[in-house]
């Protein structure tokens, strides 16, 4: 039995493609290779052809499993994971699941919306007495899903403080607007007000918006092939930062150990929340974490942590 020359032909890495020999008496065999995300997991050489009545072997020719992933400069990074929309049921406690086997620390931004009812609160405070007992972080995601400048003032900041009420026990002093809508500088002039007016009501009510610096897209179907490729390579971009991803598709919930697990190889540093924001752990937001503490608490930090990075970056160096 001859094997095909296509077979044999070796990768742009310069390794011989994996082939893995099924064979039975006279039978023709199968051929099998791996593809591991965008490299190539060879596993061996063909094995010589003998005629047993059962499978006869299969070779491992062992190829590096060293992540495919690590940074160009050869930096490994702090990350922080957080997750959006929750909870979801079955998906969140999954995921919940996966962060407890690989003691990872995550953050959750729920909707106050996911509340509002006495079979929610039922199905769903339960969920956030969990993530508190195994050392998640909680936040809000605001009560509707709504982009914040969009809508009236009054609608806004009534959509901000009823998530909160509905939370209070649960989470930290922290908020992130939907689609970060409020957080974005623009030059648009009812926009920038809107956020203005958005971003001091935050800050009136003790609360600190948390952004992300390096976004998944899982929320993407279109995208989601590209999940792992795209995260690493902002990681090593944005030299670490705040992770956004959305445990309400089964997509994400799917994948995530193996993100995990990737990330690890790379050697980056998966850290919970407060490695980035101060006082997480507080009832109330320190008055006395003024913008110059707060540029001092965070210079040998990794930045951006958040889409205005490049902005608080240029305003810290001012006033150094």
């Amino acid at each position: 039995m001859k094997i095909p020359n296509s077979l044999l032909e070796k990768s742009d890495k310069g390794t011989p493609k994996a082939i893995i020999l099924f064979i039975g008496e006279t039978k023709a065999f199968n051929l099998l290779f791996r593809q591991t995300h965008s490299t190539l997991i060879l596993l061996s050489e063909v094995v010589k052809m003998m005629k047993f009545n059962a499978i006869l072997a299969l070779i491992f020719s062992s190829v590096s499993m060293a992540s495919d992933f690590s940074c160009p400069d050869g930096k490994t990074y702090p990350v922080s994971l957080t997750f959006d929309d929750g909870p979801a049921g079955a998906k969140t406690l999954k995921a919940l699941d996966i962060l407890k086997k690989n003691d990872v620390k995550g953050t959750f931004f729920v909707l106050g919306e996911n509340f509002d009812s006495e079979e929610k609160r039922k199905a769903n405070y339960p969920i956030l007495e969990r993530m508190k007992r195994e050392g998640h972080t909680i936040g809000s995601h605001t009560f509707n899903h709504i982009p914040h400048t969009a809508v009236s003032t009054e609608r806004a900041f009534s959509n901000i403080d009823r998530a909160t009420e509905l939370l209070k026990g649960y989470m930290a002093p922290i908020v992130r607007l939907p689609y970060g809508d409020g957080s974005f500088a623009t030059s648009k002039p009812e926009k920038k007000l809107a956020s203005e007016k958005v971003m001091k009501h935050i800050k009136e009510k003790g609360l600190t918006h948390v952004g992300w610096s390096i976004d998944t897209n899982d929320w993407d179907v279109k995208k989601r092939p590209f999940v792992l490729e795209s995260m690493m390579k902002q990681i090593c971009q944005q030299h670490g930062g705040v992770i956004l991803f959305h445990d309400i598709h089964q997509n994400t919930i799917d994948h995530l150990e193996g993100w995990i697990s990737e990330l690890k190889k790379a050697g980056h540093r998966i850290e919970p929340l407060n490695y980035f924001y101060k006082n997480l752990d507080s009832n109330v937001v320190s008055k006395k974490e003024d913008f110059m503490g707060y540029c001092q608490s965070n210079q040998n930090k990794s930045m951006p942590i958040d889409n205005l990075s490049k902005k608080i970056n240029e305003i810290c160096n001012k006033i150094k």
